[in-house]
């Protein structure tokens, strides 16, 4: 009876061991997550391109190809005697692409990829600025080293063609301008027709009475 009651104590004990070991290994085995710490120049990019991306309404994509200092400092002279809030910004595509991935703007991604890219960017509105994309284009499209790959207006995304065509469009001021005389025409002409019988009539009385 000894024997057996000492047994069983000596089951219970291996077993409580058993489970502790166990514990403490699955305790040991598992890693600790850390979280990741970018380092502050990676951050600080982070938070401009996020802020270009949703804030500034037009953006456009550019591959550049051994572009010199120079040369990029020559384009952003230019680009300042506009006289609109316009910049030209060279990209980290790993930093830009985890900020688009992260916006309704994704699809622009693959436009980053291919090599050495900048972007056009400005918030400036058509009605203060009606010219400006169409004449930042042509001041970037003069250096046979930047090539237009795309990007978006407000909240729509563009292709390389869909830029060309936008930046030719008339300004706001004109566009309202045309619209208003093709809405103004029928209403002078259903005047004009209204007013004739009444020339008539009044031409009519005039010589009868002579």
């Amino acid at each position: 009876m000894a024997l057996r009651t000492g047994t069983s104590s000596l089951t219970r004990e291996l077993n409580i061991a058993q489970k502790c070991a166990v514990r403490q290994f699955a305790t040991e085995a598992r890693p600790k997550q850390r979280k990741t710490v970018h380092p502050p120049r990676r951050t600080y990019l982070h938070q401009q391109y996020e802020s270009i991306v949703n804030n500034d309404r037009a953006m456009f994509i550019f591959q550049h190809n051994n572009l010199t200092v120079r040369e990029f400092t020559a384009l952003r002279q230019e680009l300042s005697r506009l006289g609109a809030p316009a910049k030209l910004t060279v990209l980290r595509s790993g930093v830009f692409n985890s900020v688009l991935r992260s916006t309704k703007y994704a699809n622009l991604e693959p436009l980053v990829e291919g090599g050495p890219t900048c972007i056009f960017h400005t918030n400036a509105n058509d009605a203060e600025h009606p010219d400006l994309l169409k004449k930042a284009m042509a001041v970037l499209g003069k250096n046979k080293k930047m090539m237009l790959l795309g990007g978006k207006l407000d909240d729509t995304l563009l292709t390389h063609d869909d830029v060309n065509k936008i930046v030719q469009l008339p300004g706001l001021p004109q566009l309202q301008a045309e619209l208003l005389g093709v809405l103004e025409a029928p209403g002078r002409k259903l005047l004009s027709t209204l007013d004739s019988p009444a020339r008539q009539l009044h031409s009519i009385l005039d010589r009868r009475i002579e």
